[in-house]
């Protein structure tokens, strides 16, 4: 096999490496965008009125916070909104006092 030959397979075969991971940084990009608008959907959910829309929120919020998708700066804002939703407003402000 000539060397241009060698050149053109080995040339092609990063190419092809070069395709496969941008399109697994795509795909990636992609699943995280569509994990933040399940989750603003989850939010908009829990703090709803109705309870039982509230409840199916915060099981969604559940769910997502379990995902590959989610970090640990996701879950560990998930948790902080959780306990800040949790707390009586008279703790809540008592807590912003000390800080």
């Amino acid at each position: 096999m000539p060397a241009q030959a060698w050149v053109t397979l080995i040339v092609g075969l990063v190419a092809s490496g070069g395709v496969i991971i941008t399109w697994q940084q795509k795909n990636t990009a992609d699943r995280r965008s569509e994990w933040w608008r399940r989750t603003t959907w989850a939010y908009e959910r829990t703090f709803s009125e109705n309870d039982i829309e509230a409840e199916i929120g915060w099981s969604v919020l559940s769910t997502l916070v379990e995902s590959k998708l989610a970090t640990k700066s996701d879950s560990d804002l998930v948790q902080v909104i959780a306990e800040q939703t949790a707390l009586p407003p008279e703790e809540l402000t008592d807590t912003e006092e000390e800080t």
